[in-house]
């Protein structure tokens, strides 16, 4: 069987094309723009694209507009792709279009792409415009395959008849929907450069510098214990934050924690206490107890929080050892900054070579902030570890609670953040090439293979003899393989 390569965008012919760009934009909610690090990350990708000669049409997901109670789509401001648009438009200085499309009287979103695109596709490619920017594409009926075959082939007939080449930049949608998946069987299909760069920093992980440390935090035990058994098998250490942690302890001593559900416990003693994951769990030894939900998240001196002015104890710090069988505890809302001062912990950030981090230790919405920052501080500590962090919580928290950590991480290159958690955990599970989208992206064929569509012929990789640039190589000796990787890791 011939060797697998990635397609690339660069090795694509872009001039006077009208290229369909996936990216993921997804840091809008309740209409505002939350974070502006995925959008930052795909600008290398378009500035590409229109330095070559091409025409950008784009297209993102924002939040999840889908009732699967009712099977209705909602389509309101709050999942519009607006923000988004006004923050590139201006970071860029061009003008990026957003059509209307009608939405269906069913409940269905947008069931079409319809005529009135043209008018925009004139002035695309008139350059009268920047770009064309889609609306959500989880409005669109025909996207994520709740509503039949049919829909998704009507959806993708429809996008790949706006374009001539699809660019996907869009590391952090894994899932098979047909803007990621579906149109690559209509349109020659490229990775975009921050896929690219994403995919070679993801090798870091699937064949890191041992020890690796991974520290997994979460909501539901039952949602992420795949996950857990995937990453331990991987890792040499695991920490685990959240309610992930909360239902070991829970499983380990026998005790019962408010808000742990009964069926998580079970899932806990059945998977967590098996020796291959026990033996690589970092104890966290100390954490916050609080009798509400709402607290102010300080971790208080002598079992008091300071700034209750009843002066009871609402909120303290709970010692591991302390648990006793058969007893009920209150709801455990953080991890204690004082359990990372401990030596099994110290020793394990410290002697790692490679650190993963897609945790958030405690319920910050509720203030309980300080083991996650805790986390970040001790990590920072290790200069000649590779520290990866992934997913939108993951990272827009370490840009609130550790804002200092996270500008000297944008440019130090023993850090990588990732624009995809969840993408970076399934790949971990699975392995990177048996993610459909990627392999959507893979070539089998020879090295001078062309794609033929719409009577055009686009080339996939360089003219024999072409020795392609080095600066179109994305090599780095920072944060992964040092050698060209074409291909991805499993």
């Amino acid at each position: 069987m011939a060797p697998r390569h990635l397609r690339r965008v660069q090795d694509a012919d872009l001039d006077g094309k009208v290229v369909l760009v996936r990216v993921d934009h997804n840091c809008v909610r309740s209409g505002a723009l939350t974070d502006a690090f995925r959008v930052d990350a795909t600008i290398s990708t378009l500035y590409n694209i229109v330095e070559r000669g091409g025409r950008p049409i784009l297209m993102t997901h924002v939040g999840r507009p889908f009732s699967k109670s009712d099977k209705n789509i909602k389509v309101s401001d709050d999942t519009a792709v607006t923000a988004a648009v006004r923050y590139l438009s201006q970071k860029l200085g061009i003008v990026f279009a957003v059509p209307e499309f009608a939405v269906s009287n069913d409940h269905y979103g947008i069931t079409d792409i319809d005529t009135s695109i043209n008018w925009l596709l004139s002035d695309l490619k008139a350059r009268r415009i920047g770009g064309i920017y889609l609306p959500n594409a989880r409005w669109f009926k025909g996207e994520e395959g709740y509503f039949g075959e049919d829909s998704q082939n009507r959806f993708a007939n429809q996008l790949a008849g706006l374009a001539d080449v699809f660019v996907n930049d869009a590391f952090g949608s894994w899932q098979v929907h047909t803007s990621t998946f579906g149109i690559t069987k209509l349109l020659p299909s490229y990775a975009g450069l921050l896929m690219q760069k994403e995919l070679k920093a993801l090798n870091g992980l699937l064949t890191p510098k041992r020890p690796f440390l991974a520290v997994v935090a979460g909501a539901k035990l039952d949602t992420k214990i795949s996950t857990i058994k995937a990453v331990s098998k991987r890792c040499d250490h695991l920490m685990l934050g959240g309610q992930l942690y909360n239902a070991y302890l829970c499983a380990k001593f026998d005790v019962h924690i408010e808000g742990v559900s009964i069926e998580d416990i079970q899932l806990a003693k059945t998977e967590l206490l098996l020796p291959e994951i026990e033996q690589k769990l970092i104890p966290l030894n100390s954490v916050v107890e609080s009798k509400s939900i709402d607290g102010c998240g300080c971790v208080p001196r002598d079992g008091v929080c300071g700034t209750n002015t009843n002066n009871t104890e609402t909120t303290k710090v709970l010692h591991v050892r302390d648990l006793k069988p058969g007893n009920t505890y209150g709801y455990v809302l953080d991890v204690a900054p004082v359990s990372f001062t401990d030596a099994r912990v110290k020793d394990a950030v410290q002697k790692s070579n490679t650190i993963f981090v897609n945790a958030v230790m405690g319920l910050t919405s509720s203030g309980f902030h300080e083991g996650t920052e805790a986390l970040d501080q001790i990590i920072s500590t290790n200069r000649n570890a590779y520290k990866y962090f992934g997913g939108g919580d993951t990272l827009h928290e370490f840009k609130s609670l550790s804002p200092g950590l996270y500008i000297d991480a944008l440019s130090d290159p023993k850090y990588y953040l990732f624009t995809g958690g969840g993408t970076v955990l399934k790949a971990l599970e699975i392995g990177a090439e048996d993610l459909s989208t990627i392999q959507a992206l893979m070539e089998t064929e020879s090295r001078d293979q062309t794609v033929s569509i719409k009577s055009q012929t686009v080339a996939t990789r360089p003219n024999p003899g072409r020795e392609s640039p080095k600066c179109m190589l994305l090599q780095t000796c920072d944060c992964g393989p040092t050698e060209e990787t074409e291909g991805v890791a499993a």
